[in-house]
């Protein structure tokens, strides 16, 4: 039966597309997704007001349709508000959905520190304006971003890039980078998910991405700690809590 276990709300600011094929690859049987858009389609900081505006509302729809934990997706949205607007958000969810809450800034950063990570390279599908806003972000969280490099794609094309070009891109980054403890790959609506593995079985690092750190964190936190294998370190370190 769908969703025996958990209901993981969702609230994103673009089209669900990559998201639900990348949850259900490594989500344990029992754990479904419910998903709400609120129907962005560019980079423009109107966008990205238009789509915070929405979050109490995603969020209520979300708790009254019986949701165990929510994730708000869209990193640029609220590191364009700056250190500290990841808590206001997380608070508006849970206090109107009544569940715990998470937003892909916070949960990549506790993803990050749960694989010892301090010097982080980031690869992105991201303009350039957007990498240097989420490498101040990190750092002002305690990070040191030794290099972050964008694809610079267009919005409504992100999910068009093969994952083997997103291999390929991830490992040049790495060798412009030199010295690091992780990869960062942000973004959900690219198909960075598929490449985490390889990368790290290759370079012996961890690599966290987006998708797997979001529902890292509802996984850990409603104590779904089943084994998880073939998609990377962060999502196999679940079953250790056994």
């Amino acid at each position: 039966m769908f969703g025996a276990r958990k209901r993981i709300g969702y609230i994103s600011p673009s089209v669900l597309e990559l998201v639900p094929f990348d949850f259900y690859r490594f989500a344990p049987q029992g754990v479904g997704l419910v998903g709400v858009t609120c129907n962005i389609d560019n980079w423009t900081q109107e966008h990205f007001d238009r789509a915070l505006g929405q979050v109490k509302e995603a969020a209520a729809y979300l708790g009254a349709r019986g949701v165990d934990y929510i994730v708000h997706g869209g990193g640029p949205l609220v590191v364009a508000r700056g250190k500290g607007y990841e808590d206001l958000i997380i608070n508006d969810i849970a206090t109107v959905a009544k569940v715990p809450a998470t937003t892909g800034v916070r949960s990549g950063i506790a993803a990050l520190r749960r694989v010892g990570a301090h010097r982080i390279a980031i690869a992105s599908p991201y303009p350039e304006w957007h990498n240097a806003a989420l490498s101040a972000y990190l750092t002002a969280h305690g990070f040191e971003i030794v290099h972050a490099e964008g694809k610079d794609l267009p919005f409504k094309d992100m999910q068009n890039l093969p994952p083997t070009d997103i291999h390929a891109f991830a490992g040049s980054v790495l060798d412009r980078a030199g010295r690091c403890d992780a990869l960062y790959l942000p973004c959900p609506q690219w198909q960075a998910a598929q490449v985490v593995d390889a990368i790290e079985r290759e370079r012996a690092l961890p690599v966290v991405c987006y998708t797997h750190a979001n529902f890292f964190a509802a996984f850990h936190t409603l104590g779904i700690n089943d084994v998880i294998r073939g998609h990377g370190r962060l999502l196999a370190s679940l079953s250790e809590a056994r």
